[in-house]
């Protein structure tokens, strides 16, 4: 098995971006997927022998220069057809031409907004035809030779095959790494620090798949990447301290995921949503039962700061946290902190019916995520991005048994729809 698997984050595009890749390279095919209730959630394809997955994981992250593939033909007609293909619907970040490292080199961003770097030259030199190039830029500049060093150690197979650094009066700062190239068990990764001021960084649109064997695994690289600065996600996400995302992942987990019998796979999908750290042993406790997951999601024309006041402060949540204009909240308490408790009333203004939605908060980290259990026992997460000024919501619910899935889906929409334009009057009117 593949140790390390590029993992890309579309926006409801996997499948189509799948088919398109594996029509422009050629030795290229699709593998399994992986369905959420019959619906394609994750699709597995390989390029010229690299595995590579793609998710249909929404709007929240977006692909930018600061994750590329690098990208070796071996004749200039290659070089030239595998541009063209890449580039149509794209943008080009550096026009295909001869460059003093490349007899014919190109960037370019393809239609869906992942990057590629286009070289001729000879694979042996690199050791695969894809290979990843992480560019250290924004906060994160300077510190390419870091992360090489970091990632290196901490896997067992590993080597440094060269560094280049910027040498004085040149582009970049003297002494960073103009480009370097090292393996994690067998794969070549690149690294580079930025020669300019870039307006972007690493995000969860690319992150890497460490697949491990055993939970023993599985805790040592989690412990490790999450050491001195990284962040634990959900899912077995994480990032590390650079702000690169990695997911560790046990054998189990996709293979339940994937079980022909659909409560097998739906309970590992239940069991995984709860988690941080993937637990293998918890993956097949729990009800048989299927859940359900809803996701509903919108942009306030707001910042971020002042967005996560607005959903947060009791006083404000008993002004949006309605579904339509005969209901109201007229109570409101909030104990917003890991372990606190919230307990919002619901009232028909015609006085005729109220009650009391509440539940616990499972984790609270200020202007990115809140994740609550309510008091049945289904869970919410409540995830915030911001986007140049203006701030992306997604709301992920377990759904109910009593009502179809379309009408919990537009409820929760009306109350998060009813935010938004809260939120944006409040401002307007400051």
């Amino acid at each position: 098995m593949q140790k390390i698997k590029p993992f890309l984050w579309f926006d409801q595009q996997a499948e189509e971006a799948v088919d398109f890749y594996t029509t422009v390279f050629k030795n290229a095919k699709k593998g399994e997927a992986v369905r959420n209730n019959g619906a394609v959630l994750v699709q597995d394809f390989w390029l010229d022998g690299q595995k590579f997955s793609a998710l249909n994981g929404g709007p929240m992250f977006q692909f930018n220069p600061s994750v590329s593939f690098y990208v070796v033909c071996e004749t200039e007609a290659e070089a030239d057809a595998t541009w063209h293909q890449l580039a149509d619907g794209g943008q080009v970040l550096m026009p295909l031409d001869q460059y003093p490292w490349s007899q014919k080199y190109g960037w370019v961003q393809d239609r869906f907004g992942l990057s590629w770097q286009i070289s001729w030259g000879k694979i042996e030199e690199v050791g695969q035809k894809c290979t990843p190039l992480l560019m250290f830029c924004g906060a994160q500049q300077g510190r390419a030779e870091e992360a090489l060093q970091f990632y290196t150690a901490l896997f067992a197979d590993a080597s440094v095959d060269g560094i280049m650094y910027y040498g004085a009066g040149e582009q970049g700062p003297e002494g960073q790494v103009v480009h370097a190239q090292f393996k994690l068990n067998g794969e070549t990764f690149m690294v580079m620090d930025s020669g300019v001021e870039q307006p972007f960084t690493f995000n969860e649109a690319v992150s890497f798949v460490v697949n491990c064997d055993t939970q023993d695994e599985v805790d040592f690289f989690w412990e490790k990447l999450i050491a001195d600065g990284g962040q634990e996600s959900q899912c077995g996400w994480l990032k590390d301290k650079f702000g690169v995302s990695w997911q560790i992942i046990p054998e189990a987990l996709p293979r339940l995921l994937s079980d022909p019998d659909p409560a097998v796979a739906q309970r590992a999908m239940a069991a995984m949503m709860q988690m941080k750290k993937i637990d293998i042993a918890k993956l097949s406790e729990g009800p048989v039962a299927a859940k359900n997951f809803i996701a509903v999601e919108t942009t306030v024309l707001a910042p971020i700061e002042k967005v996560w006041q607005l959903w947060t402060g009791a006083e404000h949540i008993t002004q949006w946290n309605n579904a339509s204009d005969d209901w109201h909240t007229p109570k409101a308490v909030n104990d917003l902190r890991t372990g606190g408790n919230f307990t919002f009333t619901m009232a028909a203004r015609d006085g005729s019916f109220s009650f009391d939605f509440g539940g616990t908060y499972d984790e609270v980290v200020e202007n990115q995520r809140i994740a609550y259990t309510i008091e049945d026992g289904r869970t919410v997460q409540v995830l915030f991005e911001a986007r140049d000024g203006s701030t992306h919501i997604v709301e992920t619910f377990e759904a109910e048994n009593v009502n179809s899935l379309e009408l919990q889906r537009s409820g929760w929409q009306a109350i998060l729809d009813n935010f938004k334009r809260y939120s944006e009057k409040h401002i307007s009117n400051q």
